[in-house]
């Protein structure tokens, strides 16, 4: 018969994390350091018997600053003493923390290969599945059924651990991947990594820790299958949501037991300015409207009111609990000839696209303000030719 096991499971730490940096540049330095102080106060007091950590612990692949590798040592030292602590590598993370690897005691599991590992002192064996990338996988194998050739790839992966499954311990799956069925965020690429489906993961896995989608999501058959969110919210595709981990229990006979811990360090919020309002007037009403330490915007504004003028004030617009960090235009809407109903135009203006493909690249804010003059320019132009 099996121990009951507690096992605190999370994901997507990204510290050194620069958020909106091509409108209005913020560390989060200082909330990870909360999120992270919670976690760990968390885990002593819930007594765990195992932390998961199903990848992107880091936010940079190449070049982590100093004070960020030391919160992330330290953290993993602090938690270290509670519990073994297992981490998955993911897409955005420090390869070369496996050199520091002697720095940390043996129950720190830092994990980049798909090789099972029978936790000491825990009656658990974690099948690794860290972030793995089409190009990687595939080489130069390219075609319409790329997806399927990289899930059969995997699919044999894990029939090759049905040996290392054992009736006297919990099988879990560690992974830093899309599930198919529970991608519900933009990032998400099918031509750049493996999407797998719910039925590709083998049912005798007691749990999956997974990691890589930023949001809660789970599915609890035909395997239990649970993304924590991220450890801060850190895209408004978010909005509204918080970090999170998961405290999960499992006990032999018994359905398992999860439950979504959330960290209120900060918050996201969509703000629409769609009528001729002055300065003062739209801070007091988003003053009214903040709650609890901080929030961040992104405020939107009418394009028939738009003006750079307008939207570099709004940029630097801050409260006592809030700051606006994203300033967007909603697209006038357009009527097809013929017809009394207006047809919205696609949600992402040109300009829009343009601002978060210089985001994606780390190109300067300047950049993006001169492409949007000139943007503006062409359409007046136009419409007096």
């Amino acid at each position: 018969m099996k121990k009951r096991v507690k096992i605190l499971h999370t994901a997507d730490w990204h510290l050194g994390l620069v958020s909106w940096k091509t409108h209005r540049e913020i560390d989060r330095e200082e909330e990870q350091r909360e999120a992270l102080e919670e976690l760990v106060e968390v885990a002593k007091r819930e007594k765990v018997d195992l932390v998961i950590h199903a990848g992107d612990l880091f936010h940079s692949s190449h070049h982590p600053d100093k004070k960020t590798i030391k919160l992330a040592m330290d953290t993993i030292l602090r938690l270290v003493d509670i519990a073994p602590f297992v981490w998955v590598m993911g897409n955005h993370d420090w390869y070369a923390i496996e050199g520091l690897q002697k720095v940390f005691p043996p129950q720190a599991y830092i994990i980049r290969d798909y090789v099972p590992r029978k936790i000491e002192g825990v009656p658990v064996t974690v099948f690794p599945l860290p972030y793995m990338s089409l190009a990687r996988l595939l080489g130069d194998c390219r075609g319409e059924n790329i997806q399927d050739q990289a899930r059969e790839l995997l699919r044999q992966e894990m029939r090759e651990w049905e040996r290392d499954f054992f009736p006297d311990r919990w099988n879990i799956l560690v992974a830093h991947i899309t599930i198919e069925e529970l991608a519900r965020y933009a990032e998400a690429n099918p031509n750049r990594e493996v999407f797998l489906k719910r039925a590709d993961i083998p049912s005798a896995f007691s749990y999956g820790a997974l990691g890589h989608l930023h949001t809660f999501s789970f599915s609890r058959t035909p395997t239990p299958l649970y993304y924590p969110s991220s450890l801060v919210v850190d895209s408004f595709e978010h909005t509204g949501k918080e970090g999170s981990f998961l405290l999960v229990e499992l006990e032999e006979g018994r359905e398992n037991k999860v439950e979504p811990y959330f960290l209120s360090t900060a918050r996201l919020w969509d703000w629409e300015v769609r009528e001729e309002k002055g300065i003062e007037e739209i801070h007091e009403e988003i003053s009214q409207n903040m709650k609890g330490r901080r929030n961040y915007i992104r405020l939107r504004i009418e394009e028939d009111l738009y003006t750079p003028t307008l939207a570099n004030k709004l940029k630097t617009m801050e409260g006592e609990n809030w700051q606006v960090v994203v300033v967007e235009v909603i697209p006038r809407e357009k009527k097809e000839v013929g017809q009394e109903e207006s047809l919205p135009v696609n949600e992402d203006s040109i300009p829009q696209l343009f601002s978060r493909y210089c985001e994606e690249q780390n190109i300067s804010e300047e950049v993006v303000k001169l492409f949007y003059h000139y943007y503006r320019e062409a359409g007046e132009i136009s419409e007096t030719s």
